[in-house]
């Protein structure tokens, strides 16, 4: 029996997917990343399901990740959103993912590894609007993707950038974001004027396309990357995108119940004590796996339908919580950690964490997970490896 358990709603994954796309652009493509394990929901499941609810693409950032999408039939475009060592890349291009390019040197050396396969490397180029992480510069990006399309063996498919702060209602930040959505489209009105602009252009991310939805939706643009807001979590608050349901639901059983004196100290460092004779549960996770230590701050579980807090440090294979004021707690009970009742969004903001940072490693450190079915039809997955350049519309 595993003591902490992941379970992964297909059902919502379709339904969000669905919902989101009512708000964009008739056409408009939309790539799911699905690194990290698809944010540790399971890739192999996410991307089915994102396969046979027609998304048009899927990210990765390692060709393991690639070669985990290839591996289940799934031939739908792959783009590789992180620079990857040239010794994978023939591996890459035999998979028939697309890659980042950011400078002409490595696209020339791609294009030579192409060559040798008697291959076509599919490229993206990558922006840098304001990340300062990877890409090319605005002012370089024109003549990068002028000289790659002259190179043989190589096929420019897209252009793509990274807003860093899409989620902020700081009008500093809005002002960021907003100058990073100008630079991108001045590049690429300057790319169409050449006769250069690649078939796939998008800067629009989750919290982007809900708070800057006519920016990053608008010609030339026309796809998007999405996946917080597939998962159930809106980064910024608006009334269509507080319509989606969380995915995934952490759930771990008490292993121990400790009575409680008053004045007893709990822990490691002896931060909590006990203000009245009580009652703590012990739930077998911890930053060990992947629960974080910063939930210590005033994070909590439900049991029995009851807020449960979180005290003491969290250990590293452990979690103590005060059951003082809930009836009948017993070993073996069920704590939602997040879920329907504890979104993680709302649990990550209460202790001052993003959503990510609490959900991907405690979902990726849960001894189990389970799926739960969509009900939709699955169509029949795609498994000639496609172009993004051929997508129909």
């Amino acid at each position: 029996m595993s003591s902490s358990v992941a379970t992964i709603d297909l059902g919502s994954l379709a339904a969000n997917i669905d919902k989101v796309r009512r708000v964009l652009p008739r056409g408009f493509k939309i790539l799911l990343p699905v690194k990290a394990d698809a944010y540790g929901h399971g890739l192999e499941a996410v991307a089915r399901t994102a396969t046979d609810c027609g998304i048009d693409a899927l990210g990765v950032v390692s060709v393991d990740e690639g070669e985990r999408v290839r591996r289940i039939g799934l031939g739908l475009p792959v783009l590789l959103l992180s620079p990857i060592p040239l010794a994978e890349a023939r591996a890459a291009i035999e998979l028939g993912l697309t890659l980042q390019v950011s400078d002409l040197e490595f696209a020339e050396r791609l294009a030579r590894v192409a060559k040798g396969l008697r291959a076509i490397a599919r490229v993206q180029v990558n922006v840098d609007t304001g990340m300062r992480r990877f890409g090319a510069l605005p002012e370089e990006a024109l003549d990068l993707v002028r000289s790659a399309s002259r190179i043989p063996s190589l096929e420019v498919e897209g252009i793509f950038s990274h807003l860093c702060v899409a989620d902020s209602q700081r009008e500093t930040d809005q002002a960021f974001t907003l100058s990073q959505i100008g630079r991108f489209r001045s590049l690429l009105d300057e790319l169409d004027r050449a006769g250069l602009l690649p078939p796939w252009r998008h800067i629009g991310n989750s919290a982007g396309i809900i708070q800057y939805t006519d920016q990053v939706t608008a010609p030339p643009m026309n796809m998007a990357r999405v996946a917080t807001l597939f998962l159930g979590y809106p980064e910024v608050r608006r009334p269509w995108a507080e319509d989606v349901t969380p995915v995934a639901t952490l759930t771990a059983k008490v292993i121990a119940l400790k009575d409680l004196a008053k004045g007893d100290s709990v822990g490691y460092g002896r931060t909590y004590r006990a203000p009245r004779e009580g009652r703590l549960a012990i739930l077998p996770i911890g930053y060990g796996t992947g629960f974080s230590p910063s939930l210590a701050r005033g994070g909590e579980v439900v049991l029995r339908g009851r807020r449960a807090p979180i005290v003491g440090r969290i250990c590293l294979e452990h979690t103590l919580v005060d059951v003082t004021g809930i009836p009948g707690v017993s070993v073996g009970d069920e704590a939602e950690v997040f879920g329907p009742r504890l979104p993680a969004d709302l649990a990550a903001r209460k202790v001052g964490l993003e959503v990510c940072q609490l959900l991907v490693p405690a979902l990726r450190g849960a001894q189990a997970r389970t799926y739960v079915p969509g009900s939709s039809a699955p169509t029949r997955a795609r498994t000639r490896v496609a172009s993004l350049s051929a997508a129909p519309c």
